[in-house]
């Protein structure tokens, strides 16, 4: 059994080591994802990364984040390299929320579970490694 990856999470209280949770919101099957903590005293529930905001549209594998430490998870999600941050923001009641385009590969190697559940909801087809084609002298 392949143990979960985990990553260091800096924040403005310090440093965590974390985990990621792949799931789907119940009422539109968009991608919900939690950080889980890990300490000497096992795992725990961190924070939710993404929230749900149906009013605004979004494709699959896209998803708002959480406003409540926002810059950290940016930061975090640059740094990992495990999507795009898109260039606009939504408001929903005082919060402004930045919309992220998720790489389903790079969440693959924390919730492997979690990306195949969510691809199959949405009918999203594995990525397969690309054969490069030789390019060897065809005259």
């Amino acid at each position: 059994m392949n143990e979960e990856k985990k990553v260091p999470f800096k924040w403005e209280y310090g440093e965590e080591t974390i985990s990621l949770q792949l799931g789907m919101y119940a009422n539109n099957q968009r991608l919900y994802i939690g950080m889980i903590t890990h300490t000497e005293d096992g795992a725990e529930p961190f924070a939710d990364m993404t929230v749900n905001l149906p009013g605004y549209s979004l494709d699959p594998g896209e998803a708002f984040i959480s406003g409540d430490i926002s810059k950290d998870l940016l930061r975090f999600i640059r740094e990992n390299k495990l999507g795009k941050v898109l260039p606009y923001q939504v408001q929903s009641g005082y919060g402004k929320y930045s919309a992220v385009a998720f790489d389903l590969e790079k969440l693959k190697a924390f919730d492997p579970k979690g990306v195949a559940e969510f691809r199959k909801e949405w009918n999203l087809p594995d990525k397969k490694p690309v054969k490069k084609k030789n390019r060897g002298m065809e005259r």
